[in-house]
């Protein structure tokens, strides 16, 4: 047994059993697409059955905070991978089968390379039957006049997200008054580490931005990979001056994207294997929990920001309810805003501190935010009772809590404010007393890259 894979296993069973059903390998080895993490495009058209309402509750307010539909990847992952092929053809150091991707790669890159990130037909789809299937859900909300608010961040995959989610409602409900605003003023609840809140962060050191890097080049098959494309693996980094890692997430990346956009492309098919795959995701997702989620000693604030979001979903809620006035309320943002959120507010256990990589691809596989990925809050409430209750519902799936439930997955809204009411106003109250700075995301080296 080689000493890499004792230490990559070693990990995993020393932690709890988190879940007694799979682990992210296993997950991935039986639905290979999630190999994808951030890219990964759940069955949106399947639907899971839900637990009914205690006796007597009936559905009347929603409240929704979601990522953005299937979208392209990003115009500078498109062009490295362009970038790095055309250095490697120059050089004359392509594969027989490097040189069938570049030849493929130039006319695939000309039809998408202007694409940038933009909400695909799929991503349309998603957002448009999610609504629906939420209205076919809880029909009660929409009996009578019904009146809602929608915030998207300026992106236009995300506008186009709120837009085709509206439209999948009032599909079923022309009478639904929804009066939607898009914007950088709303960042400060809807991607709160991004918004003008971001000069109370610490700089962060190059040790945290780049901590990934040893970790991705031990257990990332980098010569496999490349050798595959490039005569000489060795020779094409030095004499191409190639990011590896770099170059090989956003291979990957633009690997994935065959299941988020209209006319996929199979010209990467043979060029990962599925370990391959796995290897990338466990290493990735290292990289992005080490600034998204709880990374034990990363020093990151970006969950404890998220305070601010839930800050705003309880507040508005509560103001909505009492005047009776509005039954919908909808945001919709960047998985750099729904990671946190969930990592803060600890639902399925996404909120747990991993002190390994390991132990991050455990806990919080990136699948679990896939394109689409929302988080749902449906409130109840009967005639003969003061109590509200709340469930919710994580990509369409009942969420699990980490307090008390009323019943099944069915919690208090008072227990939900008395748990995470004094969490908000600690961690709020901590992060203003942090100094100003000047600058943002260029101070993390991540500007490029962010949102996702």
């Amino acid at each position: 047994m080689s000493t890499r894979f004792v230490r990559l296993l070693l990990p995993l069973l020393l932690l709890p059993l988190q879940a007694v059903g799979q682990s992210t390998r296993e997950a991935i080895l039986s639905d290979p697409a999630k190999a994808g993490g951030l890219m990964y495009v759940y069955d949106y058209k399947a639907e899971t059955p839900l637990s009914p309402a205690p006796k007597g509750y009936k559905p009347f307010y929603f409240s929704h905070f979601g990522r953005h539909g299937a979208r392209y990847v990003l115009r500078m992952q498109y062009d490295t991978v362009a970038a790095v092929l055309g250095r490697g053809a120059k050089a004359g150091l392509l594969s027989d089968r490097g040189k069938q991707l570049f030849n493929d790669y130039q006319k695939y890159y000309s039809e998408v390379r202007y694409m940038e990130g933009e909400l695909s037909g799929i991503g349309i789809e998603q957002e448009q039957t999610i609504a629906k299937r939420f209205y076919r859900r809880y029909p009660e909300i929409f009996k009578g006049p019904t009146r809602g608010t929608a915030f998207s961040t300026p992106s236009a995959r995300v506008v186009l997200s709120m837009t085709s989610f509206i439209d999948g409602l009032q599909s079923f409900d022309r009478d639904l008054n929804i009066e939607a605003r898009n914007g950088e003023a709303y960042s400060v609840f809807l991607r709160p580490n991004f918004s003008t809140l971001d000069r109370r962060r610490p700089v962060p050191t190059d040790k945290l931005e780049k901590s990934y890097i040893p970790y991705f080049m031990e257990t990332v098959d980098t010569d496999g990979i490349l050798g595959r494309i490039f005569t000489d693996p060795s020779a094409v980094v030095e004499r191409c001056h190639i990011d590896v890692p770099v170059f090989i997430r956003h291979f990957a990346a633009i690997y994935s994207e065959h299941a988020c956009i209209d006319n996929p492309s199979d010209i990467f098919s043979d060029l990962l294997t599925l370990e391959d795959r796995i290897a990338i995701a466990r290493a990735d997702g290292f990289r992005i929990f080490n600034f998204l989620a709880k990374f034990e000693g990363s020093g990151s604030l970006f969950p404890d920001f998220a305070a601010y979001s839930l800050k705003d979903i309880i507040e508005k809620a509560d103001a909505d309810i009492a005047s009776g006035q509005m039954q919908i309320r909808l945001r919709f943002t960047h998985d750099s805003a729904v990671i946190p959120l969930l990592a803060f507010m600890n639902i399925n256990g996404l909120g747990v501190s991993a002190k390994t990589p390991e132990e991050a691809f455990e806990i919080f596989p990136f699948y679990k935010i896939p394109m689409g990925a929302s988080l749902q809050i449906v409130f109840f409430r009967k005639r003969s009772s003061q109590d509200i209750l709340v469930k919710l519902m994580l990509n369409e799936e009942e969420a699990v809590l980490p307090f008390p439930a009323f019943k099944g997955p069915f919690y208090r809204w008072s227990d939900f404010k008395d748990y995470y009411g004094p969490m908000i106003q600690e961690t709020i109250a901590r992060l203003e007393t942090l100094p100003p700075r000047s600058t943002l995301l260029d101070r993390y080296g991540l500007a490029a890259e962010t949102p996702m």
